[in-house]
């Protein structure tokens, strides 16, 4: 993803079936979101991922924490694409978040929500931070909120809004990892600054839009109008309408949208050494509850992230097996 971050971003992908935008808003002059959806449509479990990182403003480089973050969370994702769906979101946000704190040593970090589709229509969330994922029915007329904050607040029931965790913080990350059951057929990833107001102000708009794009631009619009304190992003999709629509593409390379772009990644090797499997027993499907245990470790592949990327105006992907030099650059 070459190029400066936009303050402001739109960008419909699939033939409108989903949205990802963001807006700067009106008090900051600098966009710490970064948005972005990833396509692999090859190998045995081709998928798709929309994911939003938020970086945190209170902490050094919050940009660049957020871009780092998507870059070694995608990174991960395609080079573990043959690893069970939430085995690899919870291998995927670990590998970011150890991208994350070794450039800032923990003192910077941001949020990272993801929503990963595989097959016709199985879907999972990974989720660390304040930002969140809603789904709506298929009538859209129900809206439920699929995450939990992580502060003090809503994980403890406490006062502060303060993040006990975020990618960055080191060894103690513990993700939010599920499995979404049957009912649900549009989704919203969020930002803090789209989702600030009251929660029934927020679901009445969602619910009244009854399509991804008019609920986004809806969603950014009120964000502004009551007063824009913090950057606004979204990433919006229909579950019906986005599978059949990629069930008519073909495509063999990896792809990529930032929010203004579209690129295409050089497609490697993305079978993982054995020792660096998850355990072998699968995730069992009375399992709409979050991953706990940490996969194994053991050799893993390289993942490395350019200076430019910590830099934060670009993102760019270097994936290399321990027995070559190969690379995916964006």
């Amino acid at each position: 993803m070459r190029g400066t971050v936009l303050n402001r971003s739109r960008q419909t992908l699939f033939d409108d079936k989903a949205i990802i935008a963001s807006d700067v808003g009106v008090l900051r002059t600098e966009n710490q979101d970064r948005v972005a959806v990833l396509r692999v449509s090859d190998g045995p479990r081709p998928f798709v991922c929309f994911a939003l990182s938020d970086g945190m403003g209170g902490m050094k480089d919050g940009g660049p924490c957020a871009t780092v973050t998507i870059a070694a969370f995608f990174s991960s994702l395609i080079a573990a694409s043959e690893i069970e769906p939430q085995r690899r979101l919870y291998m995927s946000t670990n590998v970011a978040n150890e991208a994350v704190h070794r450039q800032w040593q923990g003192r910077g970090g941001a949020t990272l929500s993801a929503i990963l589709i595989e097959g016709s229509s199985s879907v999972y969330v990974s989720n660390v931070g304040d930002s969140r994922v809603y789904a709506l029915d298929a009538e859209w007329t129900k809206l439920r909120r699929l995450t939990v904050d992580d502060n003090l607040k809503e994980a403890f029931g406490g006062a502060d809004r303060g993040l006990v965790q975020f990618i960055g913080i080191g060894k103690s990350l513990v993700p939010n990892i599920q499995h979404v059951p049957p009912g649900s057929d549009s989704f919203f990833i969020t930002s803090d600054g789209a989702h600030y107001f009251d929660e029934k102000i927020f679901e009445q708009l969602l619910v009244h839009a009854t399509e991804p794009l008019r609920a986004t631009d809806r969603l950014l619009a009120l964000a502004r109008w009551l007063g824009g304190p913090d950057n606004a992003s979204v990433a919006a999709l229909t579950l019906s309408n986005l599978m059949n629509k990629l069930g008519r593409e073909g495509g063999s390379l990896p792809t990529v949208w930032s929010g203004h772009s579209q690129l295409h990644l050089q497609r490697l090797e993305t079978k993982p050494p054995a020792s660096d499997s998850p355990p072998s027993q699968p995730a069992t499907e009375e399992q709409d509850r979050p991953v706990t245990s940490k996969p194994r470790t053991g050799a893993k592949r390289k993942i490395r992230l350019s200076k430019k990327a910590a830099q934060g105006d670009q993102l760019e992907i270097k994936i290399s097996s321990d027995e070559g030099e190969d690379a995916a650059d964006s």
